[in-house]
């Protein structure tokens, strides 16, 4: 039985994404050599972290890898914030989203990529998803209280982005020196 696509790939370098039984499925084995191998790493990446967080709510869990190319987790409820109703996302939403990402942050895992498609919303509860792009501590021994710390600083601009969209409030964090120096030639 094929599952239904539950999000088309918005370029050549994504994943076909399809959903059957409350397991959402990523698959890159249709793409090109490059886009395969790119995938397979942050494929890698996303399992890593998934299994890091394994048993905290707000985020998908690990169900299984299938093959180099796929990887398999849980569905979690909720639609993209970009698109949540009036009330929706309210004081109360955003603590609870601060508190989710700070215990992802305990666990050694910084999402990196908490984009408005990335964060959902239900209930009231916030949910984070795609973890393709996220840094799990210890990957790079060298560099990584640095690259974690950076990791982290994308997530806290997230935050502030979300509470100054909805909320009107937010104090902006202070990000690191690459991230200023590419946003101020923009």
């Amino acid at each position: 039985m094929v599952g239904t696509i539950a999000y088309r790939p918005r370029n050549r370098w994504k994943a076909v994404v399809t959903s059957q039984g409350g397991v959402i499925t990523k698959d890159y084995s249709a793409n090109s050599p490059l886009a395969r191998f790119l995938g397979r790493i942050s494929l890698n990446w996303e399992e890593q972290a998934l299994t890091r967080l394994e048993g905290l709510e707000g985020v998908p869990s690990f169900v299984a890898r299938p093959s180099p190319y796929c990887l398999k987790m849980t569905m979690v409820p909720g639609i993209p914030i970009s698109k949540a109703r009036p009330g929706e996302v309210d004081e109360q939403y955003i603590r609870k989203l601060k508190q989710l990402f700070h215990d992802i942050h305990a666990r050694g895992v910084a999402h990196g990529d908490a984009h408005m498609r990335n964060i959902l919303v239900h209930q009231g509860r916030p949910y984070l998803v795609d973890f393709s792009t996220a840094y799990v501590q210890g990957r790079s021994p060298v560099l990584d209280n640095y690259l974690f710390k950076c990791f982290v600083s994308l997530d806290q601009e997230r935050i502030y982005k979300v509470e100054k969209k909805f909320l009107g409030t937010g104090v902006k964090p202070k990000m690191f020196w690459l991230y200023r120096i590419v946003k101020s030639r923009r």
